[in-house]
């Protein structure tokens, strides 16, 4: 057998993708080149993507019909995780396992991909009614017969003309009553898998294959099974230079597609395999940077071994000193398009973390969770999502049951303490756990600018215990409302005489008055608001910096690892409000996510992959040389900052409570409103998220649905295992009046399926 080795060997750094278009099929293939002789040392490669290991993310087809294994984790790209679908739970039913719709009513992702294709079988069972009604897209379709004997049976139902359009669509299915399965009160009925092919489909009763044959490990290989007249196909953006390489074996032949948006689809070569394995080695540089569907079709059965997509651009990876201490400082309500590190074109003069940065990593995907402070902070400190931890409202507290950062190091023996200058990351919200000491500004009425946090920070470092380690967290807040800034600072950005209505002085609560449009702004107006943030974001640096400098004179920085972020940014009429708390665009959801691990980020790093608060936690502990809890959903930064290979594409998910979800993955967002409603943006050509591409990127499109639904699977998954449950406090008229100061009302409204 050829040695995989040959083809695929080490990883390293990422290069940027460009903008060539696609070529011709047949010039795509002759770029290959011919497997290297025995005696050539091969280029080393980083895997970008392992398609062995990733199953859960690939599309199945048979012949014509595309078919949806409702039972495999790969059925959550169609149920979005059960987020507002009730058909995300998957059963075990005597051997079967089956997504299971809980209530009378559930919804399935249903893509139609040809107006030929549109006869629907389903595999199924009821648990009271035997009547299944069948809605497309709100229109019913048929009425179909599911048995109640615990059996599955088949059922069939054939879409209309009039809806059988290309294109993503909501499959609804209704029973009049629900029966009950161990575990699961309300029971409408459980799908086993759907079919959708055309009238004329031989195997219309035939269903997927078994996850379990498809992909499988051999030793350290990884080999993917694609059987006789199937084809496997996963869709990723195409870095710049890339390659599929692998080993093709078996008795039967492999053809290789690639297909975009906007362009038809192209036989890249077709590979006779054989007993020893014939090389797989294509050229896919040509489609990058698009999202592109490449689909592998088997004739007669065939065995890839360690099929990936891989780049020739490895280098040695760096490696990872363990840290002593912990500082996790972060500024609430910062923008990342306000600092040089993210935007080169910025005005906005922060020389401290500028000058800071040179010697860390700057995440330029760097995600919160949430849009407001309470959950994204409860995120970042337990490495957990809000729909996991709960505290996602305005009364919710953290359960104490949510084991925070704060209590595992100390536990470990870490020296912990707090400086919060946010009344919602209090003692009243579940924030105090674990920590040795908690000052919380606002709640203990102590002034809460940046010059006396720092001061604090100080003072705590030099008062600290030297034989222990120490985690210590700053949250600052000053560029949060009211901008009040001082005025040399507020000179840099406006300077002219103004005597308008923007006044915080005056009116501490303007800016939600301004949202809520019973104040307007002239452009004069607009432009004295956003240099008052402006002018807070510099008044704040120098605070920053000084707390950078202490760390250097007590000769403790290069023991300490550092991460600079922010809870959530600020709109300023980006998309026609100002403040946060109320949508999931980027001028509120990116924030700056620095990191600086002494030995490992010496140089400045720019790294893109998209990535989130909530892998804050796992990445710390890494650092440290502790444990990753297994029920983190958060995933470890390290291999990023080391430069090691991540096996598949990263996507960072956020959302605003139970309204909106949103996914990140590479140059591509998507906002999920409601099951039926989504945007999708290019933040690399449309960094301001001002045209819906959905229209005109249906592989992106269904790319980024599916992703989301399997990240979101996974954490509803281990949110059942730890059943955190939601609790309340009682907001007091004392503890009103401190958020209110700060800007605060209305944060337990929840949004309406329109975004309001």
């Amino acid at each position: 057998m050829i040695a995989c080795a040959l083809l695929l060997g080490s990883c390293g750094s990422k290069e940027p993708a460009n903008d060539q278009e696609s070529e011709p099929a047949a010039e795509l293939a002759a770029s290959a080149p011919d497997r290297p002789a025995a005696d050539v040392e091969p280029r080393p490669v980083r895997i970008r993507y392992d398609l062995a290991r990733h199953l859960a993310r690939a599309e199945l087809r048979h012949g014509d019909a595309r078919v949806i294994d409702l039972g495999a984790p790969s059925g959550h790209q169609h149920t979005l995780g059960g987020w507002r679908t009730r058909s995300g739970d998957t059963h075990v039913f005597d051997g079967t396992t089956a997504a299971v719709v809980r209530d009378v009513t559930g919804f399935v992702l249903l893509p139609i991909e040809s107006a030929e294709r549109c006869t629907l079988t389903l595999r199924g069972r009821s648990f009271a009614d035997r009547r299944v009604t069948v809605d497309l897209d709100g229109e019913t379709i048929g009425h179909v017969e599911l048995p109640t004997d615990g059996s599955f049976g088949l059922a069939t139902a054939t879409i209309p003309e009039s809806l059988c359009a290309p294109g993503e669509h909501e499959l609804r299915l209704r029973v009049g009553s629900t029966g009950s399965a161990p575990g699961i009160p309300r029971a409408g009925v459980a799908i086993d898998w759907i079919r959708l092919g055309p009238s004329s489909d031989p195997h219309s009763d035939q269903g997927p294959p078994a996850p379990e044959r498809l992909a499988r490990t051999e030793g350290e290989l990884a080999l993917l099974s694609v059987p006789d007249g199937w084809s496997i196909a996963y869709t990723l953006e195409v870095p710049a230079e890339a390659r599929l390489r692998g080993v093709v074996r078996g008795r039967g032949s492999l053809r290789v597609e690639l297909e975009r948006d906007g362009a038809p689809a192209r036989v890249l070569d077709t590979i006779r395999a054989g007993a020893e394995g014939a090389p797989l080695d294509l050229d896919l540089a040509s489609f990058a940077p698009h999202v592109a569907r490449l689909s592998l079709r088997a004739e007669g059965d065939v065995e890839l071994v360690r099929p990936a997509v891989v780049t020739l651009d490895a280098s040695e990876p760096r490696p990872l000193p363990r840290m002593r201490n912990v500082l996790v400082y972060l500024t609430d309500t910062l923008r990342a398009d306000k600092l040089r590190p993210y935007s080169e074109s910025t005005r906005v003069e922060t020389p401290g973390l500028t000058s800071w940065a040179a010697r860390a990593a700057t995440f330029l995907g760097g995600h919160t969770q949430e849009n407001w402070t309470k959950p994204s902070v409860a995120t970042l400190l337990s490495g957990l999502y809000p729909w996991e931890h709960h505290a996602t409202t305005e009364a919710a507290e953290v359960p104490s049951s949510v084991e925070l950062l704060s209590e595992r190091l100390r536990a470990e023996g870490f020296h912990t303490g707090a400086l919060v200058a946010n009344g919602f990351v209090s003692d009243r919200f579940g924030f105090v756990q674990g920590w040795g000491s908690f000052r919380n500004y606002v709640r203990e009425g102590r002034r809460n600018l940046a010059r006396f946090v720092a001061a604090d920070a100080l003072e705590w470092l030099d008062a600290r215990p030297s034989d222990q380690p120490f985690f210590l967290y700053v949250h600052t807040i000053d560029p949060h409302v009211p901008y009040i800034p001082p005025a040399e600072d507020l000179a840099r950005y406006d300077a002219e005489p103004y005597a308008g209505v923007v006044d915080f002085n005056r009116d501490r609560g303007l800016l939600e008055k301004i949202k809520a449009g019973r104040i307007r702004l002239n452009a004069r107006d607009r432009v004295r608001l956003e240099a008052l943030y402006d002018g807070e974001i510099t008044y704040h640096d120098r605070h920053f910096a000084s707390v950078m400098e202490a760390l250097e004179r007590r000769g403790i920085a290069d023991e300490t690892i550092v991460v600079f972020t922010s809870d959530h940014g600020e709109e300023l009429f980006d998309h026609g409000s100002v403040g946060h708390g109320h949508s999931v665009y980027e001028e509120l959801i990116r924030v700056p996510l620095i990191v600086r691990w002494p030995g490992v980020t010496d140089g400045a790093q720019r790294i893109e992959d998209a990535v989130g608060l909530v892998d804050v936690m796992p990445t710390l502990l890494d650092a440290l040389g502790l444990p990753i809890p297994d029920e983190l959903s958060g995933r470890s930064l390290a291999p990023l900052l080391a430069g090691r290979s991540e096996d598949a594409p990263r996507a960072t998910v956020s959302g605003f409570m139970e309204g909106w979800r949103t996914i990140v993955v590479g140059r591509y967002k998507l906002i999920q409103r409601t099951p039926s409603r989504w945007m999708l943006y290019d933040l690399a050509s449309d960094p301001g998220e001002q045209h819906d591409l959905a229209a005109e990127r249906p592989i992106a499109v269904r790319y980024l649905r599916g992703l989301l639904g399997l990240t979101l699977a996974k954490a509803e998954t281990q949110a059942r295992t730890r059943q955190h449950e939601a609790t309340r406090t009682v907001i007091d008229p004392a503890l009103r009046a401190q958020l209110e100061a700060l800007g605060y009302a209305g944060a337990s409204r929840a949004p309406t399926d329109d975004g309001t």
